[in-house]
């Protein structure tokens, strides 16, 4: 089964244990169906979060659906744990509504939402948690700009994008001193209508962009659960789509459950102490470890 959660393909694990691969996916669909649900582990074991989720959407194909549905989940920051996931038709702001609900009713303790310029996102995060911060990626919100002023193939607005890239998305920078800053740029380029236009739209979205100041070691882009979907996408490249809704998310879950119960090898620089260390054990509760509780690592 870990074989199979890790990407192998069914033929090569076949071969290993000397059996055919419709066998293989039978003993690994028994196993799949015995495990809990992360999200009940979550409600009953987990509760020191550090309030901060890094949140995404990961599409996978499904067989029966014409598009690739989304996988919503998103990172406790500081702890890299996965404390809920859910599969949704698409990334909507109901489907974002559910999976900030199901976050409220494990009394997550929600601070900050960093996620790409998606308002459904937004707008779930702020009806569920009124009182939260929402930072936008750095990296998004300047490639949307890029991609705007079209700077991969034409060289007229690079020096533009540039310069905004080193005022005001190089450091974190409080609000007052981005405003001046913008500002500033807008003197500059007043008379370039499209100059102007962007600016105007990061004027708009000053909040939302410097947000990550007002809490402590909180990031300015989604790198993170970006590294993750990458990870994810490896594991994925294998299997090729899954038969049915149900098959991928018994999947996913076992695949999430081992990665917050496998310890940390290779962070680095700040996150340096997770190594050898799960992120299922950093959120879990003293309690239990108290009472002796260990999860098997698998």
């Amino acid at each position: 089964m870990l074989d199979y959660i890790d990407g192998k393909p069914l033929r090569k694990i076949a071969d290993k244990s000397k059996t055919s691969p419709s066998t293989i996916f039978r003993h690994c669909l028994k196993e799949l169906q015995k495990l809990p649900h992360n999200n009940e582990i979550t409600k009953r074991y987990c509760d020191r979060f550090c309030g901060i989720m890094v949140v995404d959407g990961k599409f996978i194909k499904v067989r029966g659906y014409e598009r690739k549905i989304p996988l919503l989940w998103g990172l406790d920051y500081l702890s890299h744990d996965v404390p809920v996931y859910r599969f949704a038709p698409s990334e909507s702001y109901q489907s974002w509504l559910k999976y900030f609900g199901y976050l409220k009713s494990m009394k997550y303790p929600m601070k900050m939402i960093v996620c790409d310029d998606n308002e459904n996102i937004q707008r779930a995060a702020e009806y569920i948690f009124p009182n939260v911060l929402i930072q936008i990626c750095h990296n998004h919100f300047l490639e949307n700009i890029r991609k705007e002023l079209r700077v991969r193939t034409d060289s007229t607005y690079q020096q533009f994008v540039s310069e905004i890239k080193d005022e005001l998305f190089k450091s974190k920078i409080m609000i007052e001193t981005f405003r001046k800053r913008s500002y500033k740029l807008f003197e500059k380029y007043a008379k370039d209508e499209k100059a102007v236009k962007v600016l105007l739209k990061i004027n708009e979205y000053t909040k939302e962009l410097t947000a990550a100041n007002y809490l402590r070691k909180a990031p300015r882009t989604t790198n993170i659960i970006e590294s993750f979907n990458s990870h994810l996408q490896g594991r994925l490249k294998t299997i090729k789509g899954f038969q049915s809704f149900k098959s991928a998310d018994l999947w996913v879950n076992a695949y999430i459950l081992r990665r917050r119960l496998k310890p940390f090898t290779d962070c680095c620089s700040k996150f340096r102490y997770l190594n050898g260390k799960t992120s299922f054990s950093k959120t879990c509760t003293r309690l239990l470890k108290k009472q002796g509780f260990k999860p098997v690592l698998f």
